[in-house]
Order: C-alpha cells, then structure tokens, then sequence
C-alpha cells in the first residue's frame, strides 16, 4: 500500500479522524500509530513485521544493558554489541543477493531468496543513533512498544527520513527528537495545519508530476538505450535522472513530514535546495540532510573527523562516503559513486588547503559562484549516471552516448530549457511556496477545498498515467 495510491487515501480518511478522536489521550495515539504502522508492514508481507519485532527486542535488552552500568567499559562493550547487531541485521538483509552465488557453489544447492524487509536501513539507522544517545546518557529511554512505534512510525517507515530519538533539526527549527515526542503526556495538536496539507500536495506535485513525467517520457527509454539517441537528448536524460531523483525523494520527504506534521509530530528537514549547492561539500549538506548528518556522527567523527590532521581528515572522509554508497546496496555501481563523492570532497579540500581558505571560488565573485553551483551540478549528474547503471558497461555507453549525432527534436530544448530556469528560479520557487501557505493561513477553513481541489486537478491533468514507487523505498 504505498503512499501515493486509492487505498492509502482510504485508509488516511478512516485513519486521520479515528486518531483525533483521542486528541486528549496521546498514549491510545501511539497504540493506533503502531496499530497502523504494524499493520501496513504485515500487508505487505508478515515477516518484516516479524524481523522489526525480533530486531527492537534486540535493541531493548541492549539499551538496558547501557542503562544499568555506570562503568565505562562495561557500556562502550554494551554499545559495541548494539552497533555490530545493527550492521549484521543490514548486512544480512541487504547484501544477501550478493553472497547467494557462493553460497549455492559451495553447498552444491540453491539458496531461497529472501526479501529485505521494508525500512530496514532507516530503522536500523534510528537504532543506532538511539544506542549512541543513551550512551551519552541522553534521556531518551523508550519502553519496548515505544521502541516499536519509533522504528515502526507509520509516515518514515518506508524511506526515512532517518528521525532520531534526541533532539533535531526540523523545517521548523530546532525539535525535540522522537523520544520526547512519543512520550509525551500532554494532548497533541496538528503542526501548521496549511503548511502541512501544503507540503503534501506539493510532494504528489514533485514524485507523480513532475518526477513521473520526466522518468516515462525522457530519463527511462534514453538509459535503456541510449546509443539510438543523439547526445543533446542523452544529456538531458543525464541531467533529468538528477532532477527526477530529488523530485522523487524529496517529493516523498514533503508528504511524510506534512502528514507527520498532521498527526502532531515533527520530523527533520531532509532537502535544501541541494541542486544550488556551490561545492561538493555545500551538495551534502543540503542533501538527503538525515542521512549525511547521520553519516558525519556516527561514522566520520568516530573515526577521528579533522582531529588527526590533514591526510587522515581525507581518508575519514574517503571513508565515510564509501560506506554511504555502499549503504545504497551491494552494486560496484554504488561504490564507486560513494567513492567519487569522497575523492570529490578530498580535492576539495586539497584546493582549499592551497588556496588558504575554504569556498574561495564561489566568494570571490557573483560570476564565481555561479560558476561553481555549475561545476558542482554537473559533477553531481555525472556521478549519478553511475548510481542509476547497473554495470560499468551500461554507464560508459551513456558516457559515449553523449557524443552521438543527429538533431535533436524541439522538445528537448524546451525541457533543457525547463530544468535550466527551475534551477535559476529555485529561491523564488521557494518564496512562492511560502507565500501560497502563508495565504492558505489567512483563508477560513471551509474554503480550503477550492485552492486545494484546483492544485490537485492540474496534478491529475498533467501526471502520467499510473503512479511510480518511491525510488528510495528500494534502499
């Protein structure tokens, strides 16, 4: 039952109004939450209900363990048993495929295949971040239903964003983490209202219109075969999988921070206009924020961050954007992505070691910074040409793809055209937004339907016929 379909509509219009019913008893809130969120993962298949449950007893006789202790070394090997739970629990499930091959070699039989269960890498993520804060003796302790609800909440359970039990960074500032929030004994109330019905129409806006749209007709049929095309048409199916990735995911994180923000709960911001980013390191703070902050706490800083010098800063950061490709699945392909988004981040900070100061293109001038947002969009479509193939063959053909002949149709000036002024247009798209809701605000609410209803009907005018899953469901 994903997001965007009939019965997930149904569902919310049953669903929705049964929750508020209870406005005054937050606890039964958080029983009908992880009723809900249960439920739609035994519909889809029982046993991640099973893994997710297995998984959280785990992490509560954990949590108790570093609880309990006070001594140091009795709660770093309490936390040391939780990390290695939680990367087993991922790898296992996620890197399956790629080990079943020499696994049927070397017992002469097949191997059943087994599905990774849905969310995994996001509540496996929440786990650790979890552990990590009650290790910092955070009070962020949950009891086992309440563990279950965190890992299990309804709107991130299919693909984050990744929502930590302490505090955070929300898109309206600094929040109090899921922890806080589950716990929480007073009533609950809905979260700008107008804002949060907002962001979900310009989320079904963003995945099925937009995203849609450039997936069926352009980014689709040029990667399955992209030498019968001319370059200029190849190029912007290159730069259209960019667009079409973050119109997707961040198109999916506008929905579920609205209908979270519905149910009275607040989650992080997880885009910032990352296609302005001014440099690679500029790209990954603005971008999938959830999972590079969590990449920055958990990994590089514990491998040493910039406090061992210069060479093992960049072998840190090497490091740690390695293992984000990796954490994407087993493919070379994203590997090597993670990869050049370290060597990226490692010539960056080389330039700016010879420079003597950082971001010194894109101060320098107007035209500088333009220049690098340019530089630094085109590096971050180039690599994803090697996130979307699945060999290396498939990406060096779309490389040599680009070089092809012919002319290309008016209709790819006209999309080149489009992707370039949304690009250039991106801060007022922004304040247009915020100025719809803040006129949304001032409106009486019987008359919300008429904008609302009209937003929706040129989303069905425009969309495809169908609607896609979430890209990032898969990770």
């Amino acid at each position: 039952m994903p997001l965007l379909s009939v019965e997930f509509a149904l569902f919310w219009l049953l669903f929705f109004p049964l929750y508020w019913c209870f406005a005054h008893r937050p606890q039964v809130q958080n029983h009908l939450l992880l009723a809900a969120g249960l439920g739609w993962l035994y519909r889809v298949d029982w046993a991640f209900v099973l893994a997710l449950v297995l998984f959280s007893l785990g992490v509560l006789i954990i949590a108790s363990g570093l609880v309990q202790t006070q001594q140091a070394a009795q709660r770093r090997r309490w936390l040391a048993v939780g990390c290695i739970l939680a990367v087993a629990n991922l790898a296992f499930f996620k890197y399956v495929d790629f080990f079943r091959p020499a696994v049927q070699a070397a017992l002469g039989t097949t191997v059943a295949d087994i599905l990774m269960p849905l969310g995994l890498s996001y509540y496996t993520f929440q786990a650790v971040a979890y552990l990590v804060s009650l290790y910092r003796h955070e009070d962020v302790r949950l009891r086992w239903r309440e563990l279950l609800l965190h890992f299990g909440f309804l709107p991130t359970l299919t693909a984050g964003p990744i929502a930590r039990a302490g505090s955070f960074d929300s898109i309206d500032g600094m929040q109090p983490g899921m922890a806080a929030q589950i716990r929480q004994r007073e009533p609950r109330r809905i979260i700008r209202p107008a804002l949060a019905v907002a962001l979900i129409v310009l989320g079904i806006a963003k995945k099925w219109a937009f995203a849609g749209t450039l997936a069926e007709h352009w980014v689709d049929p040029v990667f399955a075969n992209p030498m019968q095309y001319d370059g200029l048409t190849v190029l912007t199916a290159l730069y259209g999988y960019t667009v079409q990735l973050f119109l997707d995911f961040s198109g999916y994180t506008d929905m579920v921070i609205g209908m979270a923000m519905l149910l009275g709960f607040t989650l992080p911001a997880n885009f910032r206009m990352p296609l302005r980013a001014f440099n690679i390191r500029d790209f990954w703070n603005r971008w999938h924020i959830s999972l590079s902050t969590w990449i920055r706490d958990h990994i590089y800083i514990p491998l040493g961050g910039s406090r061992r010098g210069f060479v093992r800063t960049q072998i840190n950061l090497l490091a740690a954007m390695v293992l984000s490709g990796i954490w994407h699945g087993y493919g070379w392909n994203f590997f090597l992505w993670g990869l050049l988004h370290g060597l990226a981040l490692v010539a960056l900070n080389c330039g700016d070691k010879l420079a003597g100061k950082r971001e010194w293109l894109s101060s320098s001038s107007g035209i500088g910074h333009a220049l690098a947002v340019l530089a630094t969009v085109n590096f971050v479509c180039m690599a994803f040409v090697v996130f979307r193939t699945a060999t290396l063959d498939e990406a060096s053909l779309m490389f040599r793809a680009l070089f092809n002949g012919g002319t290309a149709d008016n209709a790819v000036w006209w999309v080149l055209a489009a992707m370039a002024a949304a690009l250039a247009a991106y801060g007022l798209l922004t304040r247009l937004f915020d100025a719809a809701v803040a006129r949304l605000e001032k409106m009486p609410l019987w008359l919300w339907p008429l904008p609302l209803t009209a937003a929706m009907m040129l989303v069905i005018l425009i969309a495809p016929s169908g609607i896609p899953g979430f890209i990032y469901a898969n990770f």
